[in-house]
């Protein structure tokens, strides 16, 4: 039980540093643009529009014989949204500890909070891309319903998941340098893996399985529910997931937290 509890623990202790570190984060991307933040409005504003022209002009891609193409371009940008605030998480956090190694060396500071901060500055800004997401939809005529209510809770069981991976990849870059360069590669094939740019029923049945095994299949589905579907998600893919975002949470935190003692020396 106290192994279980840690993780969430060590958040709320030391919950002001973390916010300082995500301030910090969210203000070192864009406070030396000319645009600042508003960057964070036009990167997904963009990419919904290049993928709109690709899907309705140029593949004239439909989810359905009735459906139209602008359809397939909102239900793939809704499945890209969790998706880069994935990517961009892993990707930082395999290198965070090697990034920040004469904060480590030097001061008496909770390294548990660096991954944290970096999965928290992705979801914050995969929040301003829902927010450019939902305007469009609302302005197409489609108002969300009450399934955009589950939609915290959703990305609540993400931010578990999420943390759990960036811990045990902080850790692993550690022992092997060359998990940033691995990590680039799995995040690519990962994302092929996972039914973003295309249906799920595209599949073929004898490969369904590898859909079933993946944790972002039901993360993607999640939110199609609650953005687009205005419903649950299926109960028991959920729960899964549910499950395997708590036990790697916990067991990322765990990994993180035993190895700790060695991250000065193998600096």
């Amino acid at each position: 039980m106290a192994t279980m509890l840690a993780p969430f623990r060590a958040l709320i202790t030391h919950r002001q540093a973390i916010q300082i570190f995500v301030n910090r984060d969210i203000r070192g991307r864009y406070i030396n643009s000319a645009l600042g933040l508003w960057w964070a409005v036009i990167q997904p504003l963009a990419l919904l529009t290049l993928y709109t022209f690709v899907f309705s002009s140029v593949m004239s891609v439909r989810l359905s014989a009735s459906g139209t193409t602008g359809e397939f371009a909102l239900y793939a940008f809704c499945g890209l949204l969790p998706w880069l605030a994935v990517a961009d998480a892993l990707t930082r956090s395999s290198s965070i500890l090697l990034d920040q190694t004469p904060l480590i060396k030097k001061v008496v500071f909770p390294t548990e909070i660096l991954p944290v901060h970096l999965v928290l500055s992705a979801l914050i800004v995969e929040i301003i891309g829902l927010g450019v997401f939902l305007a469009v939809v609302v302005i197409g005529g489609r108002l969300p319903g009450w399934s955009l209510l589950l939609l915290p809770v959703v990305m609540a069981l993400q931010f578990l998941f999420m943390t759990g991976i960036a811990w045990l990849l902080a850790t692993l870059a550690l022992y092997l340098r060359d998990v940033r360069q691995v990590v680039g590669l799995v995040l690519t094939l990962w994302m092929f893996l996972t039914p973003i740019v295309y249906p799920a029923s595209m599949v073929p049945a004898r490969y369904q399985w590898v859909l079933h095994i993946n944790p972002m299949t039901a993360i993607v589905d999640a939110y199609r529910a609650a953005l687009l579907d205005n419903q649950l998600p299926a109960l028991t893919p959920f729960a899964l997931f549910a499950a395997v975002a708590f036990i790697v949470f916990v067991s990322g935190h765990w990994v993180f937290m035993r190895t700790k003692p060695t991250f000065a020396d193998l600096l």
